[in-house]
């Protein structure tokens, strides 16, 4: 079946498909933030980091500089998910875009590893550590983001989120678009 796309149908789609992507950048926010006059230069690129990866999604709410190359982020989903099994696939997209505006930063790239502290059912009680080095190569690969968020280094979490991402991991939705995460929920241990 060949399918012919004249020239201004062509232009209408494209435009309406930017149109779109500029509604969304704007709700975001601007891609910097205001900054007083007299900021020194290392305060102006903390905050640029901060507010890229805070702009990503509201569910990102706190990001603390640990040490010069290390970061907390704290992952505080507003409303739940329709599902359950939407936690995971909900998770892993917004973690992986926070974690391409931090490398898309100025100054992003110093951070080279990540702890993700994410509430599912209390705070804190799901806990996902990256190391940032490999996250260039997988980044521009299809879903890239959202495949990297999927293969932190260390993942730990509390017994109860542990029984429910067991079970949300079971769902073949989940298993078949998470399988490398699904796989380590599925040998991971409860922490104290």
């Amino acid at each position: 079946m060949n399918i012919k796309i004249g020239g201004a149908t062509l232009a209408v789609i494209l435009t309406g498909m930017l149109v779109a992507l500029g509604v969304s950048e704007c709700q975001r926010g601007p891609l910097n933030p205001e900054v007083a006059d007299g900021t020194s230069d290392e305060q102006k690129t903390w905050l640029t980091i901060e507010h890229r990866i805070r702009r990503y999604d509201p569910a990102l709410t706190e990001v603390i500089r640990n040490g010069p190359q290390t970061l907390t982020v704290r992952y505080r989903p507003g409303v739940p998910p329709e599902s359950d099994d939407a936690w995971v696939a909900d998770l892993l997209r917004i973690v992986g875009h926070g974690l391409a505006a931090l490398n898309n930063a100025p100054g992003g790239k110093q951070y080279t590893h990540v702890t993700v502290q994410a509430r599912r059912l209390a705070d804190d009680d799901v806990e996902l550590v990256y190391d940032m080095r490999g996250f260039d190569a997988i980044k521009t690969q299809r879903d890239g983001y959202t495949t990297f968020a999927s293969q932190p280094r260390r993942l730990t979490f509390n017994a109860a989120a542990l029984t429910q991402l067991k079970a949300e991991c079971r769902n073949p939705n989940t298993r078949g678009f998470y399988p490398e995460f699904c796989e380590r929920v599925r040998t991971a241990t409860a922490r104290d």
